[in-house]
């Protein structure tokens, strides 16, 4: 299945680099959050991965790219 990224920019490659680093921890993985966030479990059951980071919510697809689903600044 392809993710569906819906016009998503993808990170920059410094970003990149640290999500893959907080997605290594088996623990880090978001992404019931997150489909409780979009009220939708389809959209992210695409991605490989989904972390919080600074703030926000980042998945990751089948090609290794993240990209900023969410952000949540309280």
């Amino acid at each position: 299945m392809v993710a569906q990224t819906y016009g998503l920019e993808r990170v920059s490659d410094k970003l990149q680099q640290i999500l893959n680093q907080e997605a290594r921890n088996p623990s880090a993985d978001r992404r019931d959050e997150v489909a409780t966030l979009l009220n939708s479990e389809h959209s992210v059951s695409s991605y490989n991965a989904c972390v919080w980071w600074d703030g926000c919510y980042y998945c990751q697809d089948e090609s290794k790219n993240w990209y900023c689903v969410k952000c949540c600044f309280f």
